[in-house]
Order: structure tokens, then C-alpha cells, then sequence
């Protein structure tokens, strides 16, 4: 091998090596779940939040939506993603259509095992508003975002929209304990997430 031969294959063994450092530092970016990127940090309800896990919710053994839960303080723990009083996010993404009306009914099936009658009843208001915001048909790819503030208090956002927003902390615990409460939603989903 002469030189010049040499020396090209040194640049080129240089620059297959940062390629590859980028590719890897690109995926550790992002976690994906069913072809959904969900990056490690993102900007949501007035702060930065973390990554603590992904997953993905099944009903009838059909995939529904995948889900990236994030925190300020990303602990792997039901009880801290729940109470926290803490910048956090719910991000969904439709990995399938349905209807409005079947999201507002797993909002109440899921309020109903994780929230006694005396809490849903202070919050009913607020529940109501929520889940009429909703479209009648939810399209595939449609992403839904849970953002709560300890300022502002939980913001649903959906397609990028802010829709309706909840002030205090009362309203965030009983929608995150839909999936991370005693009785979650989908207890596969809540163990994907925290990575049991």
C-alpha cells in the first residue's frame, strides 16, 4: 500500500467511525416503541422533562397507542409519576383510530377504579370538560399530550393544540393514576414504562 493509499484509507476509517459515533449518539436520543420516536427529554408544561419509560396500550389484543411517560425527576416508581408535584407528561400516540366516545369511556372506567366517589365528585366539572374535548373520531397518529405545571396545571394538547387546561394538582393524580394508579389501565403498559 503506498501513501496516498495509506492515507485515504485513514480518512476514510476516520470518517466511518464518526458516522457511527452519530448514529449511535442519535439513538440514544430516542426510545422507540412500534415505530414511535419518544426523545429521552423534551420541553413540556413550562420545563424540561425526562424519559422514564415507554410502552404501549392493547386492548383485545390490538395495539392502541404507545405511550412515553416523562417526569423533572424521571424515578421509576407508580407512586412518584402519580404524586409528584413536578413538571411531567403523558405523550400518546394513535397507533389506531377510534372513537371519541371510547377514549371518554377509558377516562371513566379508569377514573372509576383509581378515584373515590367523594374525589370524582370535586372534580367532575373539570372531568366533563375534559373528555368533551375530544374529537368524535381519533385518527391514527393523532398524539395526545397530558402536560401538567404545579403553576398552571394539567393542559391536554391534541395534534399540537392546547385544548382545555385544569388548574391544580388534584385533577393531574387522579389522570395519571388511570395508568399508574392501583388499578391501572393496561398493568403491561405500567410495567413497560417502569421496567419491570
Amino acid at each position: 500500500m503506498n501513501r496516498k493509499q495509506f492515507l485515504t484509507a485513514c480518512l476514510m476509517a476516520a470518517a466511518l467511525g464518526q458516522f457511527a459515533s452519530q448514529v449511535s449518539a442519535s439513538a440514544a436520543l430516542a426510545r422507540t416503541v412500534e415505530g414511535v420516536d419518544f426523545p429521552e427529554s423534551t420541553s413540556a408544561a413550562g420545563g424540561t422533562v425526562n424519559l422514564i419509560g415507554v410502552g404501549v396500550r392493547t386492548k383485545w389484543m390490538t395495539n392502541v397507542y404507545a405511550m412515553g411517560v416523562y417526569s423533572a425527576n424521571a424515578k421509576k416508581a407508580s407512586g412518584h409519576i402519580v404524586n409528584a408535584d413536578e413538571p411531567k407528561l403523558l405523550w400518546l400516540h394513535m397507533l389506531r383510530g377510534i372513537g371519541g366516545d371510547k377514549m371518554r369511556d377509558a377516562i371513566d372506567d379508569g377514573l372509576d377504579k383509581n378515584t373515590s366517589e367523594a374525589d370524582r365528585a370535586k372534580l367532575q366539572t373539570d372531568i366533563d370538560r375534559v373528555k368533551a374535548a375530544f374529537p368524535a373520531s381519533i385518527g391514527k397518529g393523532l398524539v395526545i399530550q397530558f402536560a401538567y405545571s404545579p403553576a398552571k396545571g394539567t393542559t391536554l394538547r391534541i395534534g399540537g393544540s392546547d385544548k382545555v387546561n385544569v388548574p391544580g394538582k388534584a385533577f393531574m393524580v387522579a389522570m395519571w393514576a388511570i395508568w399508574f394508579g392501583g388499578r391501572p389501565a393496561d398493568k403491561d403498559l405500567r410495567d413497560a414504562v417502569l421496567g419491570n
